[in-house]
């Protein structure tokens, strides 16, 4: 198994305070992401979730608002821990605020091989469906109104 990260860049068409509201924010994951029973952008926060059957477990390790959120994921009954950086940049332009989100996941090669549930594949698909799909709609396709930077 290769030991490159997986790694999914995305534009959007939204200022760097509102990608980076949803990247931090319960109330925006619950939108778009997992559903978190509590969310602080501090490092050494913990946090847990289930995506599909699979438990979660999580710890902020690097936080520079607007910038760069970091954090390890690993599976509590599962050998393996992998990181999850997401880097902000804005981007210039004259009519529409845009950001480029990278976002890099480390240390796949670490889960299990003999699960496709852990191969790169199933990481690349996944990280795509997050970013590309469920955040680009959350960040672009809903009102005003659900998108605002609290």
């Amino acid at each position: 198994m290769s030991a490159k990260p997986v790694e999914i860049v995305e534009i959007f068409d939204v200022s760097i305070e509102k990608v980076w509201n949803a990247l931090t924010t319960k109330a925006a994951f619950d939108k778009w992401y997992f559903d978190i029973e509590k969310f602080v952008p501090e490092v050494g926060f913990e946090f847990e979730f289930y995506g599909g059957s699979y438990l979660h477990h999580c710890k902020i390790v690097e936080v520079e608002p607007t910038k760069l959120l970091a954090y390890t994921w690993k599976y509590p009954v599962y050998e393996g821990n992998s990181i999850v950086t997401f880097i902000l940049d804005e981007l210039t332009d004259e009519i529409v605020p845009q950001t480029k989100l990278t976002v890099i996941h480390e240390g796949i090669e670490t889960f299990p091989p003999d699960d496709k549930n852990f191969s790169r594949e199933s990481f690349e698909a996944g990280w795509t469906e997050i970013i590309r799909i469920s955040l680009k709609n959350y960040l672009e396709g809903n009102s005003e109104e659900d998108s605002k930077v609290e």
